[in-house]
Order: C-alpha cells, then structure tokens, then sequence
C-alpha cells in the first residue's frame, strides 16, 4: 500500500500505545510465561532462591516474581498475544486469585520493563526509521491541569542517558525452567534513558518514558493511571525523586542514535506492525489506555469525541484524567458537556 507522508503527523501519545503493547505482548524472555508467584518480603513460597540482589535487599521495597514457561507452547497459545488478563495460569494459588486487575496489570509491566529503557529507545527508533526524514511527530501534554500540544519533526527526539543513585526499589523476576533471572535496582546507581522532545525553538521540554512501570505504581503516568510517561520536564524531575534517591539529569549524556538493543530483529518486526496497525487507524482502533485492538469484538467508544476507543470501562476510566484534556465533540454536533464521557 502506498502512503502520501507529506501530511503524516504520528500522534505521540497513541503511538507509544502501539508499540508498548507491541512489545510488551510479545516479549521473548516472557512470553508465553504464566505467574506462579509473588514475593514483597522474605522467601519465595514455591521454590528457593539464593540471589543476592534479592536476599540482600531487605532495607527497600521490593518485589520478585516466579513464572513457568513452557518450553513448546499449544498451538492455541503460540500466536495469543500475552495480557495481564491472561498472565495467571489455569489454577493460580489463592494469593494470586487475590490480586486487583491493577495490581496484575502493575506486576505485567514491571516484569516486561527489566531493562526496558534501552530496548525502548531501540524500538522507537526502528520506528522512525520507517518514515521518511521530514515527518512530523504532534506531542500532547497536560501542565498545570492545562492541556499542550505542539509538532515537531520526528527525527530529531533527542536519547537522554543518566545514572539514578539508590533506587528507592528492586524488582526481580525469574523464568522457569529456563532460569532467566531479570533485575531492576537493588545497586548504588543504575543506568536509565529517556526520550527528550522539543517544541520548535526550545531546548527539551518533554518526557517519554516507556519503561517508567520497571519502578512500580510510582512509574504510571498522568495522575498515577497512564502505563508510560509522557509528561513535562518539569514534572519528570520531580517523578525521578520517586525513582531513586538521587540522579543527574543535568549531566546526562544527550545523543540522536543509540547502537542497537538485544533482539534487534524482533524489536524490527514490533515496528513493523506498529507501522501497521497506526496506517490502518481509520478502520482497526485501539484501546486508550493499553493500546490492545479488538480482537475480533468492538472497542467502546466515546460517546462525546467518538474518536477514543477503550477495552472496558476500566481502562476508559483510567485514560480519561489524561483523554478529558483533548475529548471534544465532533463538529456537526453542538453540545456542551464538562461530564466525563461514557460509552
């Protein structure tokens, strides 16, 4: 299919909807993988680990996570995308049946997201990459309850690489019986990267964080709902002393090309139906909240713009503290109405 790019404007927010739930629902080191357990203190109850990280790391927070891969997935499970509500197994243990959807949700990207950072930037940029040089990127905000909104062109997002001193947290998950072991904190610094976006004639004035859920709840976006960052300098420094007890933004390392990331070839074809699913907008919507399309039943939409699509009430109600700021009624309507819009 041929496309005309002189008018093309990638709408930030949506597509790191895209390529979040692209990556996160086909991670190799996850996928297929059902939750067996969750620890926040002590010993794991189904088997017995001795890393240090974990044993250790008794004076933060912490979480840890075991999940069972099988090693030749059904053939009903091979192409099924993984979800957090399809992350418990057949028979989970009365904690796990204890869990909120919030909470799997939480424990789904922060597993996802060990050494997210880097993976997501090489991501975005496989995606860039795919449009020519002159295209545009419109940037949505929310600052001081207020809604922003400026374009740019695509291509010159800057990398911004810093060191975060104590991380206020660690988190661990391991995959049996492969034994995969992923660690985020639990060090005296770890590395993190951004992506820094710029309004015509300004230095960096806007975040996007993909892998922001690797710190837990404190990682969500706009008003603690959203599952990325995308938010104001000004406020992703004040989230970062969430992060850790200390990091140096002022002295980061800015570039506009990082090398390639593990699983350079997958994260390729995560950009390649990311490409896809955005060229075919008009008639294959996604969830505004998680990014997931419909899968053979319709997306909810909004009864006031008819433009946002939602999983369930849930994830409508999740995305409107961020939706409500750029929901307007469609034109040939004329009603006025400051009520959150419903299905």
């Amino acid at each position: 299919m041929d496309h005309n790019y002189a008018d093309t404007v990638l709408d930030l927010y949506d597509i790191a909807l895209l390529l979040n739930y692209e990556r996160a629902s086909t991670e190799p080191r996850f996928r297929h993988a059902k939750l067996r357990e969750v620890a926040t203190t002590g010993d794991f109850k189904t088997v017995r680990l001795l890393t240090p990280a974990w044993t250790e790391a008794a004076a933060i927070p912490r979480v840890g996570f075991i999940f069972d891969k099988p090693l030749k997935p059904t053939h009903a499970e091979k192409d099924e995308p993984d979800l957090p509500t399809n992350m418990l197994p057949a028979s989970p243990s009365v904690d796990l049946r204890k869990l909120t959807p919030t909470e799997l949700e939480t424990h789904y990207w922060q597993a996802r997201n060990h050494d997210g950072c880097y993976r997501t930037m090489a991501l975005l940029q496989h995606f860039i990459d795919l449009f020519p040089e002159f295209t545009r990127v419109r940037v949505r905000t929310v600052e001081n309850n207020a809604p922003r909104s400026y374009t740019t062109l695509a291509n010159e997002r800057l990398i911004v690489e810093m060191k975060l001193a104590s991380p206020r947290t660690l988190s661990m998950s391991c995959v049996l019986p492969v034994n995969t072991t992923c660690i985020t904190g639990g060090e005296p610094t770890m590395d993190h990267a951004i992506l820094g976006f710029s309004a015509p004639g300004s230095d960096i004035d806007t975040i996007l964080d993909l892998s922001s859920l690797q710190f837990g709840d404190v990682g969500r976006g706009h008003k603690g709902r959203s599952l990325f960052v995308l938010e104001p300098v000004s406020q992703y420094l004040d989230r970062l002393s969430k992060y850790a007890e200390g990091h140096n933004y002022d002295q980061a390392k800015i570039s506009m090309r990082i090398n390639d990331a593990p699983d350079s070839e997958w994260l390729k074809e995560v950009a390649q139906r990311t490409k896809l699913r955005w060229h075919n907008r008009a008639t294959d919507p996604w969830c505004g909240h998680c990014g997931a399309p419909g899968r053979g039943q319709p997306l909810k939409r909004c009864s006031k713009c008819q433009n946002a699509h939602y999983c369930n009430a849930d994830h409508q109600q999740a995305a409107w503290t961020f939706h409500k700021h750029f929901c307007t009624e469609p034109k040939a309507k004329n009603l006025h109405s400051s009520k959150k819009a419903s299905f």
